[in-house]
């Protein structure tokens, strides 16, 4: 059996970064997950380490993470990913875990997502 690919929510590599103990870090650092963030969730990451002043390992963060790129415009965003979301900002997550075609989209946000839809 291939490896078993994930699209990751920003919450997970974050806080895979503050703690070595929990699933979010298992996760990031398994070698045989194939991981992978869209441009959005990178951005994101940066942003919430520089706010919250978390210090980034010595090694690249984003090492064995693919990220893909997103040509999505935002009324389309909105407009095909909305059904599967509470706020509209999540849009892109869902987005990004179907255009990169992944088995599974790993957050630890389950309440922003229609999880039945």
């Amino acid at each position: 059996m291939g490896n078993i690919k994930i699209f990751l929510d920003s919450d997970v590599i974050i806080s895979a970064l503050l703690s070595s103990k929990g699933a979010s870090f298992e996760i990031v650092n398994n070698s045989k997950i194939y991981k992978v963030i869209s441009q959005i969730i990178a951005y994101e990451i940066e942003e919430v380490t520089k706010r919250l002043n978390i210090s980034l390992p010595r090694k690249n963060v984003f090492h064995g993470i693919e990220i893909k790129k997103m040509t999505l415009e935002k009324t389309r965003l909105a407009n095909d990913y909305f059904p599967y979301v509470f706020d509209q900002e999540d849009s892109h997550v869902v987005a990004g875990a179907d255009k990169a075609k992944v088995n599974f989209l790993v957050t630890h946000n389950l309440k922003h997502y229609k999880i039945d839809a």
